[in-house]
């Protein structure tokens, strides 16, 4: 099954718009078993410290901070030139137009940044990385009132006609734009574990593989400001990205332990570089870096104490083609999941737990640092667990001797799913979006763990145990009080004469059938859950009981009344409380005179039927004849 997902998502802000953007085939859930191992320990300390580029091609370090800016030495080497240039430099990092007011810079330069910090669109545009040395030669120029010559080294002719945003000497340039990409391919496994602590004993496993291709492509923003009729690039921020390529990916996670109330827990188990940009914009080095995030995530809910270890495979290919910009995101994403590979399951419980895993990888960019901005996307798999035990004997009566049977259940149900994620940053405020698209909930399996299967998985079954032959009577179902879930249950009576009737219904909701049945005997009838709604498929759910069909046999002319006095008497209740052996439901009854003529052709006023029996009264116009019955019993 293919799930296609194509957005334009104008409205959304933030640096979710670039979040969306960022190389999402590298995303598709779990990888890298390289990576994690050169983790180390590292991954069971929490989320790690960034992991940056190569040192040699690019540092920093803060020897300034104030409220909305930070004050680097960065050093590196512009490696992705065609002539590679070594530099240090000092940068101003501002996310506040509180900091401008801190930081000495020109008139010109304080009002350039004044407007653009007014007309951000998104928190992506209110950061801004900027050269501390064009700030100080600004600074002089003003002063002096002419350029330095290092502006007149980097100074750009001003823009055409309406491209300069105020006329005169001073103002603001319009912003250039410098397009960088980086492609990626990879395929690697694999392989961690962890323990858990915080109160759960255990630990969690996760294996898989990834494979695939993908291009991230970043166009960066060139700030400029008109000094002097000429324009001075100063700073840079991020302008949109765009990701496309294609991923293939196998997935397989276990947990294993035992648990006695809700738990949550999510670890970063590895955060390996991908490389990184480095370049020149005319006097300004820029960095673009690249990271995989690798999560694992586990949620429990518990009802009572008890052990579960399971597994689940699932496989996803994918390809995908995504542009954002400051407003918003459009592209498309395909995702295939291939065959799902389930695995046996055991565990112990009384009562119910639910355990929902799930793994993750990332593709996070940054420019200059994480600390000043990032953002990522990612694909998370979840494996949805349900852990159902149960003991007792408040589940039903399922045959209805009215007495509750004492069952038992042990299953477990697996389902998976898909979801795309995304998390953005903005100097330390962290943002997550964990349900950007997601596929449908997928069925894996359903296993019933007991040997001979669960007894309450099997459904209710009353009616009568003896029914007379070619006469009509109901029987109901329904799945036993106790079961935990809510879709529909597709089932079938077998009336066991080879003919079958079958229904589907909400576990709580009673069905009946009429049967009636043309042959005499023990007829074994049996109700049998099959599957439902959501997938899960049953066996050995079945409740059988043996209902006996019976010939009805007509009883003796009874005639225990004579018409003299009120009446001729002959009633089901007299005539049972006298003895007679008459059954107490008769199917039927017959009422003639002791001369044989039938009780509706003798013109009298005479009352005859099943229940009640034969009754005449006496009155002026009539004197009752003598009168005899007989019943139809079985």
């Amino acid at each position: 099954m293919t799930y296609a997902y194509r957005v334009n998502t104008a409205s959304r802000r933030g640096w979710k718009t670039l979040a969306r953007g960022l190389l999402a085939s590298l995303s598709l859930l779990t990888c890298a078993e390289a990576f994690a191992q050169q983790q180390g320990e590292e991954g069971d300390q929490g989320e790690l410290e960034e992991t940056g580029a190569d040192p040699k091609l690019y540092s920093e370090k803060v020897i300034e901070e104030g409220e909305g800016y930070q004050l680097k030495i960065i050093t590196g080497v512009t490696a992705d030139d065609e002539t590679p240039v070594a530099y240090q430099r000092e940068f101003y990092s501002i996310s506040s137009p509180e900091a401008l007011r801190k930081i000495k810079m020109s008139q010109g330069l304080y009002e350039d940044l004044s407007v653009a910090f007014a007309e951000a669109k998104g928190q992506e545009d209110k950061v801004f990385s900027i050269d501390k040395r064009i700030v100080d030669e600004l600074l002089i120029a003003e002063q002096k009132g002419e350029l330095t010559p290092y502006l007149k080294e980097i100074a750009e002719p001003a823009d055409e006609e309406g491209g300069v945003q105020r006329m005169g000497p001073f103002g603001s340039c319009s912003d250039q734009s410098k397009s960088k990409s980086k492609s990626f391919s990879f395929s690697s496994p694999i392989n961690t574990s962890s323990n858990l602590g915080g109160g759960f004993t255990g630990s969690i496993y996760t294996t898989g593989n990834m494979s695939g291709s993908a291009t991230g492509e970043v166009v960066i923003k060139i700030k400029r400001t008109k000094v002097f009729w000429v324009c001075i690039p100063y700073g840079v921020r991020f302008g949109h990205a765009r990701a496309f390529g294609n991923a293939s990916v196998s997935n397989n996670s276990s947990i294993n332990g035992s648990l006695s109330y809700a738990f949550n827990w999510q670890k970063q188990v590895a955060k390996p570089s991908l490389g990184s940009l480095n370049f020149l914009v005319g006097p300004i080095p820029v960095h673009i870096g690249f990271n995989l995030p690798i999560d694992l995530g586990l949620s429990l809910n518990a009802t009572a104490t008890g052990t579960v270890a399971y597994n689940g495979q699932q496989t996803a290919t994918g390809s995908f083609d995504y542009t954002c910009t400051s407003g918003g995101c459009s592209g498309y994403a395909n995702y295939n999941l291939g065959s799902a590979t389930p695995q046996p399951v055991t565990g112990s419980v009384s009562g119910r737990i639910q355990p929902t895993l799930w793994a993750q990888v990332a593709v996070r960019a940054y420019l200059y640092s994480e600390w000043i901005a990032h953002a990522q996307v990612g694909v998370r798999a979840y494996l949805y667990g349900d852990l159902w035990g149960y003991y007792g004997n408040t589940c039903g009566d399922a045959n209805g001797d009215l007495v509750n049977e004492t069952v038992s259940a042990l299953t477990f149900d697996l389902d998976w799913r898909l979801f795309i994620t995304g998390r953005a940053s903005l100097v330390g405020s962290t943002s997550n979006w964990d349900n950007l698209w997601s596929t449908s909930r997928r069925h894996i399996k359903f296993w019933d763990l007991l040997s001979g299967g669960s007894s309450a998985l099997r459904p209710t079954l009353l009616g009568p145990a003896t029914v007379p032959l070619n006469y009509t009577n109901s029987y109901s179902s329904r799945m036993r009080p106790c079961w935990p879930y809510a879709d529909s249950v597709n089932s079938q009576f077998n009336w066991g004469d080879g003919t079958y009737a079958s229904f589907s219904a909400v576990p709580g909701t009673t069905t009946t059938r009429a049967k009636f049945w043309t042959s005499t005997g023990a007829k074994a009838v049996r109700v049998t859950a099959l599957n439902d709604s959501h997938g899960r498929s049953f066996t050995n759910a079945f409740t059988e009981r043996t209902v006996q069909v019976n010939a009805p046999v007509w009883t003796s002319w009874i005639n225990r009344d004579v018409p003299g006095g009120v009446g001729d008497y002959e009633t089901l209740v007299n005539i049972r409380d006298e003895g007679y052996p008459v059954c107490a439901s008769p199917l039927a009854v017959e009422c003639k005179t002791t001369a044989g003529v039938d009780w509706s052709q003798t013109g009298q006023s005479y009352t005859c039927n099943a229940s009640t029996g034969g009754t005449c009264v006496n009155s002026s116009s009539q004197s009752c004849l003598d009168y005899q019955v007989r019943f139809l019993c079985f």
